[in-house]
């Protein structure tokens, strides 16, 4: 169940067919310990409970609901969770359901979806919260589109006491898939860093430009050792232009990234107006945009 792949610790749930399976990946850099995991031999069902650095637990629960409405409705009398004091539940995935009719579909239907009722009756249960509905009242975004079927029915939900740790919360066009993501950062305690504390981002220095630049740099440089007489000095000032290098990288990086999000952002305002033939074309455009992107990233990434 645990792989290596992502750089530290992830957890996989796969299903016995294309339409399922679920995963939770471990950030890196997040100093956990993992308490407790189960996964069920659906694909469907899959929990990561951790501790924090800071102590705190937290539990993540990912599913993937069944498309079937009848199957839908029994999935969420079934699906339970623990509710304790001292642990923050995030439960999140696709729950093939929508919430509000009237905000989470485009084309508003005349009932609610079925399961509808038995999903609600499950997030009060627990005293989740709909926590990208919080921040956005009134916004329609949605996060799956198959023709002109538009609909928000894959959510993160949180501990009702978790809203005000709230940083940010998404829907992310995603090129791969009729899905989009749905992201959310939230602030955990974390040990406090002195202020000349410097710490490099593992994500970039496993980038072909991080490489690149090294190699460049470590073929001209490794010669001049021999000019020092403390090697120590050496190897210190060698430490010193790696940063350097580091972070003029990441900044190349970044401005990268900030182009994504501008599309991101462009596209999100696109979507959310009746769409003229112009819209439509703009629309078209960026998407096509970010699918080269991200297909340019995933290739590189296999490449390594």
């Amino acid at each position: 169940m645990e792989k290596k792949k992502w750089g530290r610790l992830s957890f996989w749930c796969n299903g016995t067919s294309v339409p399922k399976g679920v995963a939770i990946l471990i950030k890196p850099t997040l100093d956990i310990n993992v308490t407790e995991k189960y996964r069920d031999t659906e694909g469907r069902k899959l929990i990561v409970e951790v501790k924090l650095d800071s102590n705190e637990i937290v539990r993540i629960f990912n599913v993937y609901d069944p498309n079937n409405g009848v199957e839908r409705k029994d999935f969420f009398n079934k699906l339970t969770i623990n509710k304790e004091k001292d642990v923050v539940n995030y439960v999140l995935g696709v729950f093939n359901c929508c919430l509000n009719r009237k905000l989470d579909r485009k084309h508003m239907p005349k009932r609610e979806d079925v399961s509808n009722h038995e999903l609600k009756n499950f997030i009060e249960k627990i005293e989740l919260t709909d926590i990208w509905r919080l921040r956005y009242p009134n916004k329609k975004q949605y996060t799956f589109s198959r023709g002109k079927s538009y609909s928000r029915i894959d959510y993160i939900f949180t501990s009702e006491n978790t809203d005000c740790r709230l940083n940010n919360a998404k829907n992310i066009y995603f090129p791969f898939s009729d899905h989009d993501g749905v992201t959310i950062t939230m602030n955990i305690n974390e040990p406090e860093r002195g202020p000349f504390y410097w710490k490099m981002n593992n994500s970039v220095i496993k980038t072909d430009l991080f490489k690149n630049t090294f190699e460049t740099f470590w073929k001209s440089w490794k010669h001049k050792i021999n000019k020092f007489k403390d090697k120590k000095e050496f190897w210190d000032l060698t430490k010193t232009k790696i940063k350097d290098i580091t972070i003029t990288i990441s900044k190349k990086l970044m401005l990268n990234e900030n182009e994504v999000k501008k599309w991101e952002h462009k596209l999100e305002t696109l979507l959310e107006n009746d769409g003229t033939q112009q819209n439509l074309s703009e629309v078209e455009k960026l998407k096509n945009d970010m699918y080269k992107y991200y297909e340019r990233k995933a290739e590189a990434a296999r490449i390594r």
